[in-house]
């Protein structure tokens, strides 16, 4: 019998390589089996439209090349989605879940092109469950297919660079033309590039030149129609634009609200992951970037630093940064792997997952928790049923000529949705001053609608707007819950004989 102690010793396990392939199908599954379980969540949801969705709703009924506040995108989008699954909450949301998950792919191949596939699957699965994507993944906003146009250009941008083909040019022309549709923030790429392009060698550029004009043609095309739009309709959009961000109120920089707003970050694309991007940066010289590096700091760090200044200058909602986080994802993920310290990323990701679970299956209403008013921040989804079941009640008592007005855009906007198979005209009482939305634009009280009308009134004491009847009465007050320690109240007027404005 052989001696035990001169037998060789086993040799240690081989890693295990995953074929580059696999890393690719299953980034696809998985952004494909979250978009399933978000679309669970909205079939089961007992959360009513947020305002500027049912906004969007309306635009969707009367598709057009832009509207009052925002560009066409995304009323072409709910109008899709609609007409396939009909006009319920979740088929009017639906198009974040798929789009949300047709971006993680699209970043997937980002992460390929400028690492590799391993650093591809995890940013898919990174952005998918990041903090602001979570929340953004059931809810439609123009932020949804802005961040897929976003990436798809991103993507095209970089194979130009290294590699120029006709295809590349056409989608970077149609990618950055659809995402100005969406959301005229797309404008922030030109700035992505400009600094990569100054900060970056200028050889593969004289490479691409003709590509690039091409893409510009392309892009210029697209978005044609949209600048027709808004010069019959006396720039509505670009002007709504310019006074939703408080241009011309400027009193210099407010040093809090530039924290605000920075703070506010470190919620949409998370604690861990930010801290990285700021370590990253802040080793520049230690370890300087390649080109893939560069090129994404370029789409990541500007527009961050810009919506920065611009909440400290006037304001700026947390999410404008969002498409920072586009090529901020890849490069956290990117660089940490290149490192060989991939852990931030894990713990992150194990995190952002927990929450994923616990939001989806409360926005589900799996779980029955009453929220504190200070951390609810689904008040604005509710309500909106039960006011429409309120109107609804109060004209079965009123005679059958009568009109319903509401005095607000929100309010009217859920009317619009709620009571969307009425028989009545609705329609919105303005006070004085040009139009501030689009119904105001289109549907206002006139002398033809306005003979008899049932006001509901989001604020008390219109005399704007009661001082055009020549009669009006006060009928019933009505205070609509919205959560806990949260109330909507409302003033019902009944109206006659509409002056004109």
């Amino acid at each position: 019998m052989a001696d035990r102690r001169t037998r060789p010793a086993p040799k240690p396990a081989e890693p295990v390589e995953i074929p580059p392939r696999t890393w690719m199908v299953w980034s696809i599954s998985i952004n494909l089996f979250i978009a399933f379980t978000r679309l669970l969540a909205l079939r089961n949801s007992p959360f009513n439209l947020l305002p500027d969705e049912a906004q969007y709703w309306s635009w969707s009924r009367h598709l057009a090349f832009g509207y009052f506040s925002k560009p066409p995108v995304i009323a072409w989008l709910i109008s899709a989605t609609t007409g396939v699954a009909g006009n319920d909450e979740w088929a009017v949301r639906m198009g974040a879940p798929l789009l949300h998950a047709a971006t993680g792919i699209v970043i997937a191949y980002i992460g390929r092109a400028l690492f590799n596939e391993r650093v591809g699957f995890f940013s898919a699965l990174v952005y998918a469950t990041l903090p602001g994507v979570i929340f953004s993944g059931l809810v439609i906003s123009t932020d949804v297919p802005l961040l897929f146009f976003w990436a798809s250009a991103l993507l095209a941008l970089w194979q130009l660079y290294v590699q120029p083909n006709w295809r590349w040019a056409v989608l970077l022309g149609a990618a950055f033309g659809l995402g100005f549709l969406a959301k005229y923030a797309m404008g922030y790429f030109l700035l992505g590039f400009a600094v990569f392009l100054i900060a970056g060698p200028r050889e593969p550029w004289r490479a691409a030149g003709r590509h690039l004009a091409v893409a510009a043609a392309v892009a210029v095309a697209v978005i044609a129609p949209n600048v027709i739009w808004n010069a019959s309709h006396g720039w509505a959009t670009v002007g709504h634009t310019a006074a939703n961000a408080h241009w011309g109120d400027s009193g210099g920089l407010h040093l809090m609200e530039a924290l605000s707003f920075a703070g506010a970050q470190f919620g949409v694309f998370g604690p861990i992951l930010l801290v990285a991007l700021i370590v990253r940066l802040a080793l520049w010289r230690r370890d300087p970037p390649n080109a893939g590096e560069r090129f994404l700091i370029a789409f990541a760090v500007p527009v961050l630093l810009l919506m920065v200044l611009q909440s400290g200058i006037s304001r700026a909602h947390a999410n404008w940064a969002a498409v920072s986080y586009v090529a901020g994802t890849v490069l956290v993920v990117g660089w940490l792997e290149r490192i060989r310290q991939p852990w931030p990323v894990r713990i992150s990701l194990v995190l952002q997952l927990v929450v994923f679970v616990i939001f989806t299956t409360f926005f589900a209403g799996s779980i029955h928790s009453t929220l504190p008013k200070a951390v609810d921040i689904f008040h604005q989804m509710r309500g909106w049923r039960g006011l429409a079941h309120q109107v609804q009640q109060q004209l079965n008592t009123a005679p059958n000529d009568i009109a319903v007005a509401a005095d607000d855009r929100e309010v009217m906007a859920e009317l619009d949705y709620y009571l969307r198979d009425r028989t009545f005209p609705l329609v919105i009482a303005t006070g004085d001053g040009p139009p501030g939305n689009q119904y105001e634009l289109e549907r206002p009280i006139t002398a033809a609608n306005g003979q008899h009308v049932l006001l509901i009134a989001r604020y008390p004491d219109r005399k704007d707007i009661l001082g055009k009847f020549t009669q009006s009465r006060e009928v019933s007050q009505w205070g609509i819950f919205a959560g806990l320690g949260r109330k909507r109240d409302y003033y019902i007027y009944d109206l006659t004989g509409f002056k004109g404005s």
